[in-house]
């Protein structure tokens, strides 16, 4: 499909209606036709005349209500982040490690170690924050190491005091959380909380998306918001959060797709095509469009590596012939 095709097909139903009756008054106004010059001409033509005036006018109609069509259409307001499923961002690029206030604190390269301190020193509240398109890996002060994927926030203490070590992430990110098994760990969301003692899992709570937990080993316990009744899951089990955000459904997984974003691949398996282009777009930070909005729902296997430049990942994607995709102009185009 060409690009004006696409374009009508996201703006359809805002593209302005002409006006033929202000075409036909404009039109008039720049001829000096008027209603005494007509009825003076009425009178003095014969009747061939008038029929040859009647087709000039009807042929000037349409000629007028074709130039407002060719302008119309040329001045489509552009594709907006309100077609876009994923929409991308100009936000900075960068890693940032702050105080509650604000202040930045210097972060390494690809990795933090965050010091044990003394109970009895201020102790602050830090947010990680990840932008699109790259991870992180922290260690922070009880020795838990977290991955964070892109586009993704943990807030954390500078050392854990008290009876529960709690952490809150917006995101996705991998724990390996370390034993302490009169201190838990908890991880709150906006949508549920994971209470753990020692064990690895994954844990995606993105907006918009399908919140969940992928337990690789150990045991861990979730509870949706608001509610009293948590539920208790097993390794090689996926906790789901319903669309109510109310309650979860339990399942066996294949725990290697939830993994292999730590390693530097998209991993999909079985995975709706909404999924995999809500990965892409986070991690290149691009817009993402469906000309048929109804291909959100195709499943498919897909992988690639996190490190090749868009344009290959979407050459991988258009190669299963599942669908037609292409990058145009900072847009992945599902057709």
């Amino acid at each position: 499909m060409e690009e004006n095709d696409i374009r009508r097909a996201l703006n359809r139903e805002y593209a302005p209606k002409p006006d033929t009756q202000a075409a036909w008054e404009h039109l008039s106004k720049e001829l000096g036709i008027g209603q005494d010059t007509a009825d003076a001409m009425e009178a003095v033509k014969p009747r061939r005349a008038r029929i040859v005036r009647l087709a000039m006018t009807v042929s000037g109609i349409a000629a007028a209500i074709a130039v407002l069509l060719i302008v119309t259409l040329s001045r489509q307001p552009p594709v907006t982040e309100t077609d876009y499923i994923f929409a991308a961002n100009d936000e900075p690029q960068a890693v940032t490690l702050a105080t509650a206030d604000g202040k930045q604190l210097p972060i390494g390269e690809g990795h933090s170690e965050m010091p044990r301190k003394a109970q009895s020193d201020n102790l602050q509240l830090l947010t990680l924050s990840t932008p699109r398109g790259k991870d992180y890996q922290v260690t922070l002060s009880d020795g838990t190491s977290v991955w964070l994927n892109a586009d993704s926030r943990l807030e954390f203490p500078e050392s854990f005091v008290g009876k529960e070590r709690r952490v809150r992430l917006q995101g996705e990110a991998y724990f390996e959380v370390a034993k302490d098994a009169e201190h838990p760990f908890i991880v709150e969301t906006d949508y549920f909380s994971t209470t753990v003692l020692g064990t690895t899992f994954n844990l995606s709570a993105y907006a918009g998306q399908s919140a969940n937990v992928v337990l690789i080993e150990g045991s861990v316990s979730v509870r949706a918001n608001g509610q009293t009744e948590s539920v208790q899951i097993t390794p090689g089990t996926q906790a789901t959060l319903d669309e109510r955000r109310s309650s979860f459904s339990v399942s066996e997984v294949d725990t290697y797709p939830y993994t292999q974003w730590r390693e530097g691949f998209f991993y999909f398996d079985d995975a709706t095509l909404y999924e995999v282009m809500q990965a892409l777009g986070r991690w290149y930070n691009v817009n993402i469009a469906f000309d048929d909005p109804a291909k959100m729902n195709v499943r498919l296997h897909f992988v690639a590596k996190r490190g090749n430049d868009v344009a290959e990942a979407v050459r991988n994607l258009d190669a299963l012939d599942v669908v037609d995709a292409a990058f145009e102009e900072g847009v992945i185009t599902i057709k």
